[in-house]
This record gives structure tokens, C-alpha cells and sequence, in this order.
């Protein structure tokens, strides 16, 4: 493992720790009879070398899977964007470098936490980074990418307001709302999921920089400029401490579904559903997988919708991170990308 490989991991265990609750009650189950799941392998991170492949942003467009997830980065960037495809659900492409990260003058030090979604002729791929706020102190901001083609290539806004490949001067379009330059500087702001309705841009974000001690807060914002964002206090859901979700919405039933791993990165994790009429006040969580039967330690959920963040008809392939060829033992950076087909409800 090189010293860069060594550096990424130990600061993710920093970020992402700082970002995980503690154990909750567990929510509402599901009134079905068991179900034997088949957890299928979507990325195999050891034999490809990429380390790690969490945090999927999937799409299903003209019956293809498309799936950017975070890995490792190289050369001193702590994480690269990759991609994968595929028309069944079963057989994956190889991974692919989708977005690079720089670690230039101690901005954009990672590329990671994708979201993709299709806005006004461009698909946007919102994506986590961290800047450097004191010497070897950090905290995660929000970045963005676009395409005119689902599969790339992307280009970064910068702070010129251009678009380029891998520029030195990416734009940090939302930063945490108290910047912090001592320990702990906590997560700061990222873990976006975004969706289209009514003509705009939503998009759901985690930002602990209030108090990096008492755990995540999530807000919603709105916008009509894939750039220009407005963070403020108000805009904070109802749901604490939720790590790394993903939103869809349903138009059939004209309701948002939040899809949750609860007690990430911990042998007690356990897929979970909520549901909300304005995307803001929740219902209580219900169970899709419980502790018996989900992956230890599984982490960083995704759940396939159309290109602009709609429900798909049929079972839904949901993402997530877990521990090589599914062990009963954590390493840390050792995640596959696994996937499972859940009832729509």
C-alpha cells in the first residue's frame, strides 16, 4: 500500500467516523415473510486495485444500469470518481476513471460521494471534495461536474465559472456553514443526493460543521442554476444523524423516498425506507433488510431511479459498500460495491 494509499484511508476513517451515529432503535419491519436476498458483486475493488467502491449514484436509462461510485485517487487526491455499467444487473463492466480529483494548493482533494442527474440538456454530477482549512485539517465541500453524455466526459466548474478537464481551481459551490480550523473540524458539508421536480434542482446534503460533536444534520435546498446554491439553518429535514442516504422521488405516489442504511460501517447495519410528502418532515423509518440478513458493516447506500431522480418501475437495485467478498471482519478501505433488488412499495 503507498504512503498516498495509506493517507486516503486513514482520512476517510476521520471523515466518515466523524460522520456515523451511534446505534439506533430499530425502526418499523416490514410485515413479509423472510426472503433469501442475493447480494450480487457489482465492483470487486481487490482485483481490480482500486482498494474501496462505495457511495453509488445509480441511473437507469434505456434499460442500462449506469453506476459512479467513489474509490481511491493517486497522486496525493484521496479519492477518483468510477464507473460501471451494465444491462442486467449481473454482469458489470470494468471500472473506469469518471472524475479526478487534483489535491492542487491544497483545494479539491477528492473526487467522491457522486450524484448524477440530467437538468436542461446536461447531466450534473454533484460530487463531494475537502479543502484544507489549517495545516493537515480539512473539511468536505461540495463540487460539480457536467456532461452532455451520461458516460462522460465531465467537466469541473471552476472558479472562473468555465467548465475544464481536471482543472487546478475547481468551484466549491457549497461549503460547510461554520468554517472550522481547529480540531475537530468534523465532516464539514457533502453527501449530496439530487433530483429533479417541477423544473428544479433539489438536493438533500449532510453538514455537521455547527457541531462536529453532535452528529449530522441534513438540509434541502433548492435551485434553478446547477451552480448557485443557498445554504442556510432553515432548510434542515427532520431525520438526524443520517449518513450518506439517497433520495428518489415517486410521482405514481407523489411522495419522496429516503433510502438509509442505519448503523453504517458497524456489524449491526440494516437497510431502511421513509417516506415524505415535501422532502423536509419524514415518516418513521420501516425495514427493508434487517440485521440477520444485511451485510456487516455495509455502508454509503444508493438507489437506482430514471435520470433525473424519479422511482423506477419494478425492483429497485440498491448499492452499497461492504467489506471484501462480504468477511464478517472490517478493514477499513477494504470495501466492495454489492447490490440488491428491493420491492418498490
Amino acid at each position: 500500500m503507498t504512503d498516498g494509499i495509506k493517507t486516503a484511508i486513514l482520512l476517510l476513517f476521520t471523515l466518515v467516523l466523524g460522520a456515523c451515529g451511534g446505534s439506533q432503535a430499530p425502526p418499523t419491519t416490514v410485515g413479509k415473510p423472510p426472503v433469501a436476498w442475493n447480494f450480487v458483486k457489482l465492483v470487486d475493488s481487490d482485483a481490480n486495485g482500486i482498494w474501496y467502491a462505495y457511495a453509488p449514484s445509480i441511473v437507469l436509462k434505456d434499460g442500462i444500469y449506469h453506476v459512479f461510485f467513489c474509490s481511491v485517487g493517486a497522486l496525493g487526491s484521496w479519492d477518483y470518481i468510477r464507473y460501471v455499467n451494465s444491462a442486467d444487473g449481473k454482469t458489470w463492466s470494468s471500472p473506469s476513471v469518471m472524475l479526478r480529483a487534483t489535491a492542487a494548493n491544497g483545494f479539491d482533494m477528492a473526487a467522491c460521494d457522486p450524484s448524477v442527474v440530467y437538468y436542461q440538456g446536461f447531466y450534473y454530477m454533484y460530487y463531494s471534495s475537502a479543502y484544507t482549512t489549517a495545516p493537515n485539517l480539512y473539511q468536505t465541500v461540495i463540487q460539480v461536474a457536467k456532461s452532455p453524455n451520461i458516460d462522460g466526459p465531465y467537466l469541473t466548474y471552476t472558479q472562473r465559472g468555465t467548465w475544464e478537464d481536471t482543472p487546478n481551481d475547481p468551484k466549491m459551490i457549497i461549503q460547510p456553514l461554520v468554517t472550522r480550523s481547529q480540531d475537530p473540524t468534523g465532516y464539514g458539508a457533502g453527501q449530496q443526493t439530487v433530483l429533479v421536480r417541477n423544473g428544479e434542482l433539489m438536493m438533500w446534503y449532510t453538514d455537521d460543521s455547527l457541531d462536529p460533536n453532535a452528529g449530522l444534520r441534513t438540509y434541502l435546498l433548492h435551485s434553478t442554476d446547477p451552480v448557485t446554491w443557498n445554504p442556510s439553518l432553515q432548510a434542515q429535514i427532520t431525520v438526524p444523524d443520517a449518513h450518506s442516504i439517497d433520495i428518489k422521488y415517486d410521482p405514481a405516489k407523489n411522495r419522496y423516498v429516503m433510502t438509509r442504511i442505519i448503523n453504517p460501517h458497524r456489524a449491526n447495519a440494516y437497510l431502511t425506507r421513509a417516506f415524505s410528502s415535501d422532502g423536509k418532515f419524514w415518516g418513521p423509518f420501516e425495514t427493508l433488510i434487517d440485521v440477520s440478513a444485511f451485510p456487516d458493516y455495509a455502508n454509503n447506500v444508493g438507489a437506482a431511479g430514471d435520470q433525473t431522480g424519479l422511482t423506477v418501475p419494478g425492483p429497485i437495485l440498491v448499492g452499497f459498500g461492504a467489506p471484501w467478498d462480504l468477511r464478517k471482519d472490517d478493514i477499513w478501505g477494504q470495501w466492495d460495491l454489492y447490490g440488491v433488488l428491493i420491492d418498490s412499495k
